[in-house]
This record gives C-alpha cells, structure tokens and sequence, in this order.
C-alpha cells in the first residue's frame, strides 16, 4: 500500500509539472507573441547597425589608403611597382592616384602633423564641444519644465553663436561651420516649441502675474527674433518690425484667450446641458436647472470677458508710448481690442437669443436674465464697452410674445367652450350666478370705480360671474399682466398695446361667429339658451370687458397720460359728487326749513284755535249768565213791589 501511495504522489506531481510546463510554453509564446513586433525592430536594428559599421569600416579603408600610399610613394620610389602589382581590389584607384604628381615626403608629413594637431586640439575641446551639441536638448529639457528664463538665455546664445562664427566669417569659413549652424538651426526649432507652448499656456485659466510672466518671455523672444534679424542684414527697419511683432503678439494674446473663453462656455454649456442634466427631474425642476445653466452661462461669460480686457489693457497699455514712435500703433491695438470685444458681444447675444427663445417661458426667468445681461453690459461700460441699448431687441419680443402666449390660450379656451356647447346643444356651462339687483350692480360698478381712482387697481366686474367662459377668457388676459409686471420693459408698451387691439378685434370677431352660430336654424338642445347667453355675452364684452380690459392694460404699464386722464376724471368726479353733496345738502336744509315753519304754523293755528274755543266758552257763560240776571232782577222788582 505504501508503494502504490507513493507511486500516485509522483504521478500527481509530474501531472502537475507538466501542466505548469504547459502553462510556461502557453505564456512563453503569448509573451512572444506580443512582443513579436519589438523583437522583429531590435533584429532589423541590429542588422542596420552591422551594415552601417561595415560601410565605415570600408569608407575609413578607402579614405585611409591613398594617404597611405602618397606617404609610402613618397619615402619610397619603388613602393608604386611593387604595390600596384599586389592590390588587385583597388587598381582603379591606383590607375587614378598613379596620375596625381607625387608630393615630397617632408610637405606630406607636415599635413598630417596639422591634421593631427587638429584633432588633438579638438580632443582638448571635447568637453565643450559636448556641451555646445548638448544646447538644443537642453533647451528643450527647460521648455518642457517651464524654464523659460533659461531657454531665452540659450536662444540668445545662438544669436552670439550665429553672429560670431557664421555671420562675421567668410563664405569659405561658413562652410566649414556645419556643427554650429547645426546647432543654431536645432535651437531656433526649439524656439518655435518655446513659443507654441507659451501661447498654448494662455490657453488656459491664468492669473494676471502668470499671463504677464507669459507675455514677457514671449516679448524676449521677439526680442532674440529682432537681434538675429539685426544681425544678418543691418538695414532692416527695426521699429517697423518690433511694431509688426507687437501687433503679432497682441493677436495670439486675443486668439489664445479667446479659445480659452469658448472652452470654458462649451463647459458650462449654456441651456443644452441644463436640460440633458434634468431629464431625470420633472418638469419644474428642468425649467430651474435650464434657468441656473443660462444664469451662470452669463455670469462666466462676463467675467472671463472682463478678464480677458483687463488683462490686455494692463500689459499691452503701457508699451503702446514706447514701443513706436506714432501713435498709430496705439490706434490700431485700441481697434484691435475693440474689434475683438465687438466679435464677443455679438456671439454673447446671439447665444443669448437661442438659449432664451428655446429654453425660457415664463417672464420671472426672462427679468434674470435681463438683470445678469445688463449686468454684464454694465461691467463691459467701464472699458468702453457698453451694450445695454442691444439687449432690448432680444428681450422685448420674447415678453410680448410670452403675454400674448397667455392672451391668446384664453381666447381659444373660451372658442372651444362656446363650440362645443353648441355642438352639445347645453347651455349650462355658460350661465353661472346672477346678481341679486340691479342696483347693487351699480353700487359694486360705483365701488369699483371708487377703487380704480384710489388705488389704481381695478377690479373685476362682478357681473362677468354670470358668464363663465368671459370671466375665464379675463383670466387669462389677467394672468398675462401679471406676468407683464415681473418683467416691465417700456420699449414694449406698444407692440403690446397692438397685440390687445388685436385680442379684443378677435374676440368681438368670434363672439359674433357665435352669436350667427345660435341663431343659425336648427339647432339643437337648448337653442333659446344658446341665442340668449350668445346675445348677453356680446353685449357684456361689448359694455364692460372691454373697458375694463383697456383700464387694465393701462395701468399695468404706467401709462403717465392714463394716469393723469384718471385724475382728471377723478376730479370731475369729485367735482360731480361735492354738488350731489352740496345739492343734498341744500335739499335737506330747505325740508327742514320748510318742516320747521309747517311745525310752526300748526302750532299757532293751534294756539289761535284754543284761544278761539277759550272764547266761545267765555261767549257761552255770557249768554248763560244773563237770564239768570234778568230773573234774578225780576224777582228783586217783585220782592220789592
């Protein structure tokens, strides 16, 4: 048992190494496999070096031999007899060399002394030399680490290089000088690196120190440009050239800034992103997330357009005096800056206007955007910049269209109302709840008006709570002046006067079609309702919709001649209800008067008849006492007889 337990642990393990063996072999050819392409580059390499060492090598023997042999020929004259007969690989040469003179052996030794000098001179200056190959790729090290104090030293080195061993030598001398035009040609290509990373930096979120650390490298590069331009050729017109370089300057400034102002707007991305951002939210928080994106749209767009200005005038400002000797150059970079700012001021609106018209509709965010533009157009005013006067054509009718938006959904409510209760043949939709009385109609038309002259507010008429589709179609139009007040522009009175003319126009229009659509023969359900209420609603609209839908508009937009025919009519009204008081007054005091003396008078006819009745009574005892007087005298006569 213990032999075949230990005859299946070898085979487990050798089933196991082999598969690992397997597994090497599989990742040895993936590995392979992968690298198949770099080994393929390393064996062509190899063999590119072997041929490029064997051309050399042949190149050093053919260049090597003939000195060879003029040295040899030269110490020894019967060194060409026997030696032509044994080089039977060169004697092509040998026929071209046998025809050159022979030189004497001292004249030939001299050469290869100065030859050897030469180099033992330049094996001396190795290090130099060295470093002298080594300034375009250091050049290039301080480019890529932002050294741009030591890449303009080295530029400026060139231009001493250029000056003193190519300029200032002769055409012979020149041709001799391939390392050091070499060199001069790699660090003039750096210089262009340097310059194209320099604009490249401004392409992105600077600060004032930075962007004028920037300019100033690019400025002594102009300047290194300037010199080895000097340094060819005197007679070139340096002001005129520093004054194209400048100009050159101040324009990749503005190309630069500009591609970074773009990039940062595509960012934000005006209303586009609002609305791919709130898909997931509903239909308030969209319409909040689009007004947030234009807001802040326009507050980066201004303040990277008010950096971008400032930025320029504080670098470029100060150079304009002296960098010519005219103020021309100083016109032009003042043009040039206000031809720039006018190119972002029209893309700002026209971005402006497709954002607003696309993704706003309500006139509260209209009133922001208007405060953030006029902001903004503020902002611009204090570089001479200032475009208030063209924000007006973009919001104006964008708020006319938004109130007439309103006017116009109410009207074509109350046209489906009135249509479709004809076609129903029902007329109790359109009657609601009457006034009690007339003249408590007219004492709510006379508190109305009372109202209007006080607080310049009117009220809707309480008749119109009969007619159902008229009191929601003055709704509408209420809802829209509303909104008119959120957002009050005054170059819109009247384009919006001119849309009310046509809403009521229309509105007169269709409750006429509908007043012939009653009265059209057979129609059905309950037709004398439908005649009744399309009679009472035209003549209602006619009587006091209308009116007041004029008065509202008015005051609405402030109207200044509205307001003072309002106080007159207030005073005539004033006016009218003094002499009613006055009258009433006078009428009271004269029916209290007149009371009075009626009050007197029956009282002193009353008087005069008690004192009438006081004498009859007195006549009465009179007459009464005077036959008692006679019998009593007669029996006194009597006694007396």
């Amino acid at each position: 048992m213990t032999d075949i337990s230990s005859f299946n642990h070898e085979a487990d393990e050798r089933v196991a190494a082999k598969h690992a063996v397997s597994i090497a072999e599989e990742h040895w050819r993936s590995l392979c496999t992968q690298y198949a392409s770099t080994f393929v580059a390393a064996e062509r390499r190899s063999s590119d070096i072997q041929s490029a060492l064997k051309e050399l090598l042949q190149e050093i023997d053919c260049n090597t031999k003939p000195s060879v042999r003029r040295v040899g020929r030269a110490l020894d004259p019967n060194y060409a007899e026997g030696g032509d007969d044994n080089d039977d690989d060169d004697d092509e040469g040998d026929g071209e060399e046998q025809d050159e003179p022979t030189q004497p052996a001292s004249a030939l030794l001299a050469d290869l002394a100065e030859k050897h000098r030469l180099r033992r001179r330049t094996l001396m200056q190795h290090s130099s030399l060295l470093e002298l190959l080594e300034l375009p790729s250091l050049m290039d090290a301080c480019v890529r680490s932002s050294l741009y104090e030591d890449a303009l030293s080295i530029a400026g080195f060139a231009n001493t290089l250029e000056k003193r061993h190519l300029t200032e030598s002769s055409d012979k001398e020149v041709g001799k000088q391939t390392v050091v035009a070499g060199v001069v040609s790699e660090i003039r290509r750096r210089e262009a690196d340097l310059r194209r990373m320099l604009i490249h930096r401004l392409r992105g979120d600077v600060t004032m120190p930075q962007c004028l650390e920037v300019v100033t490298a690019l400025r002594r590069l102009n300047g290194v440009e300037l010199e080895r331009r000097n340094n060819k050729s005197g007679e070139h017109d340096l002001e005129g050239v520093h004054a194209a370089m400048e100009m050159r300057l101040q324009v990749d400034f503005l190309e630069a800034r500009d591609a970074w102002l773009e990039g940062g707007i595509a960012k934000v991305g005006s209303a586009q992103a609002a609305a791919a951002a709130s898909e997931k939210g509903g239909a308030s928080s969209k319409t909040s997330a689009q007004a947030e994106q234009i807001l802040d749209g326009i507050e980066r767009y201004r303040t990277r357009c008010f950096e971008i200005v400032t930025q320029f005038l504080a670098i470029f400002r100060g150079s304009f005096a002296t960098s010519t000797s005219s103020s021309n150059n100083q016109d032009h970079s003042f043009s040039l800056l206000s031809m720039w700012t006018a190119r972002r001021v029209q893309t700002f609106l026209t971005s402006l206007n497709s954002n607003l018209i696309s993704h706003v509709h309500d006139t509260a965010t209209l009133r922001d955007a208007l405060d953030a533009s006029s902001f903004f157009a503020s902002s611009m005013g204090r570089v001479g910049a200032d475009f208030q006067s063209l924000l007006a054509p973009i919001f104006e009718p964008l708020l006319t269209k938004m109130i007439v938006g309103y006017w116009t959904d109410g009207l074509n409510g109350m046209i489906e109302t009135l249509k479709a209760c004809r076609d129903a043949g029902i007329a109790g939709p359109l009657f609601g709840a009457e006034t009690s009385s007339g003249k408590e109609s007219s004492d709510a038309i006379n508190m109305d008006d009372d109202d209007v002259q006080s607080s310049r507010t009117p009220h809707p008429p309480r008749s119109l709570l009969a007619l159902p589709p008229l009191a929601r179609f003055l709704n509408a139009y209420l809802t829209g002046l509303n909104e008119l007040r959120r957002c009050l522009l005054p170059g819109a009175f009247s384009s919006m006067r001119s849309a009310h003319n046509k809403l009521v126009t229309d509105a007169k229009m269709a409750l006429q079609a509908n007043e012939r659509a009653a009265l059209t023969p057979g129609l059905r359900g309950e037709a004398t309702k439908l005649r009744e209420a399309a009679a009472k609603m035209k003549a209602e609209f006619d009587r006091c919709v209308e009116p007041y839908m004029k008065n509202s508009l008015e005051v609405a937009l402030g109207s200044v001649d509205y307001a003072i025919a309002q106080a007159e009519q207030a005073r005539i009204e004033a006016e009218k209800k003094a002499a009613v008081l006055a009258a009433e007054k006078a009428r009271f005091e004269a029916e209290e008067s007149a009371k009075a003396e009626a009050e007197e008078l029956a009282a002193r006819r009353k008087a005069e008849a008690e004192v009438a009745a006081e004498e009859a009574v007195l006549e009465t005892m009179k007459k009464e006492e005077q036959p008692q007087s006679t019998e009593e005298s007669e029996i006194a006569v009597v006694k007396s007889d």
